[in-house]
């Protein structure tokens, strides 16, 4: 497919994937797909699952699918992937467990569920295995294949390692013992190899994991799916250990736009309750009780539930690039946009992206259309930074910008020049989209 971008000249030649083919979003009636992580069993009431519903949540993932649980589901509309049916789950760890897969999870085992396999359209799917290493890989793929036979129009969710495994201070000889693998590059590339689905999906909690590694991990993973078709899916952090390290409401919309600006098509929230969190700073506590992450969650979800979410859902991801002053980025920060900017492809000649801070931007394409999805990443630790951005392209015949109510934004043409005028808040992003035919 040829991509057009300038008054009908071809840049370049690129072949896409086919679009989405796992299904979630018709599971989610064509929304952006967005899902909680954990559900706690003291929360299994109506007010409780209505209460999980008002986040704008499309799904569970990784609870029971009990008949209360499925009962309630069906009631509020949510989806579920349950971890019930088919265990064990996690299968990370020190390593030491690698190759025991098979003998954990027989195929023999999937005739047995099927026998007994509860009898609901919210049950989506199931959770078959968390993080597992590379040496189960083989036999996950035959567990896959026989799960599609069997449960057919079901999801089977595979969890895979960040790029630092379980833990922030594993060593690299712990790293390598947890995926399997000598480095991520190759752990994610055997998955698609012997694993056969549409989709990658990983977890990375970059303020409580290894902040200086995120960008990098989203960029072997967004390269992955391009060239391998595949949909991009990521668990993020929602929570954190203790009550004095919560995120801020900026920290949790930096990590749900910079996610999209690499082509992520489905996101969910660690955690709703507890989980492994200090309960205090998951949404809700286990008592039900909102902390203040719920309005956290409900917020960035209503903007990927407006027609922001649903358009960028129509494009193919083709790179992510950096524009602006990084050299007075954060630290934290800084070494990444240096290293993504220079792995990246040239910019594209006819959009110029300036800005007083440094920016990370999303390329995408559909047809005589392309958008660029552009995140003030500055600074993930300061809410007060704002970027002024000046978009210019040629040759375009509509722009539309979408994004929530913490951007500010102006078009106007010069001739055959549209100049896009942003103004970003820290954390947050603003989607272009821009015609040509």
């Amino acid at each position: 497919m040829s991509i057009r971008i300038h008054g009908g000249k071809v840049l370049w030649k690129i072949s896409l994937g086919e679009g989405l083919k796992s299904g979630l979003t018709d599971l989610c009636n064509g929304r952006f797909p967005v899902g909680l992580f954990y559900f706690d069993k003291a929360l299994w009431t109506d007010a409780g699952v209505r209460q999980a519903s008002e986040t704008g949540a499309d799904f569970f993932v990784s609870v029971e699918s009990s008949p209360e649980l499925i009962a309630l589901c069906e009631k509020f509309d949510l989806g579920v992937f349950s971890v019930s049916n088919i265990t064990p789950v996690w299968w990370g760890g020190d390593g030491k467990n690698a190759g025991g897969y098979r003998e954990a999870t027989p195929l023999g085992k999937l005739y047995e569920v099927k026998d007994n396999y509860p009898d609901s359209q919210v049950l989506w799917g199931d959770y078959i295995v968390d993080e597992p290493n590379s040496v189960d890989f083989a036999h996950i793929g035959k567990v896959v294949k026989l799960y599609k036979e069997l449960f057919p129009g079901k999801i089977p969710l595979i969890n895979l390692y960040p790029c630092y495994a379980s833990m922030p201070s594993n060593t690299r000889d712990e790293v390598i013992m947890q995926l399997g693998n000598s480095d991520y590059t190759e752990h994610i590339n055997q998955y698609i190899q012997e694993i056969d689905l549409p989709y990658i999906c990983f977890d990375y909690y970059p303020f409580t994991g290894v902040f200086a590694d995120y960008l990098e991990n989203l960029r072997v993973i967004a390269a992955a799916c391009k060239n391998s078709g595949k949909e991009m899916w990521v668990i993020i952090q929602s929570g954190a250990w203790s009550k004095e390290q919560i995120l801020e409401e900026f920290q949790l919309d930096w990590q749900v736009y910079i996610c999209l600006a690499f082509g992520v098509s489905s996101i969910t929230y660690a955690s709703y309750s507890k989980g492994w969190w200090d309960e205090e700073t998951s949404c809700v506590n286990l008592k039900g009780e909102k902390n203040v992450t719920f309005e956290y969650v409900k917020g960035i979800n209503s903007v990927l539930h407006s027609d922001f979410g649903t358009e960028i859902l129509k494009y193919d991801y083709l790179y992510t690039g950096v524009h602006g002053d990084i050299d007075s980025s954060d630290d934290r920060i800084k070494s990444q946009l240096m290293r993504l900017r220079r792995s990246e492809i040239p910019s594209l000649p006819e959009i110029d992206i300036t800005s007083d801070k440094s920016v990370v931007a999303g390329y995408f394409t559909k047809g005589d259309a392309f958008a660029v999805l552009v995140v003030n990443s500055h600074d993930p630790f300061d809410s007060a930074v704002t970027a002024n951005v000046r978009l210019e392209v040629s040759g375009v015949s509509k722009t539309t910008v979408f994004g929530g109510n913490k951007i500010k934004w102006a078009i106007e043409t010069a001739g055959d020049i549209t100049i896009v005028g942003l103004t970003i808040e820290s954390g947050q992003g603003a989607l272009i989209t821009l015609q040509t035919g």
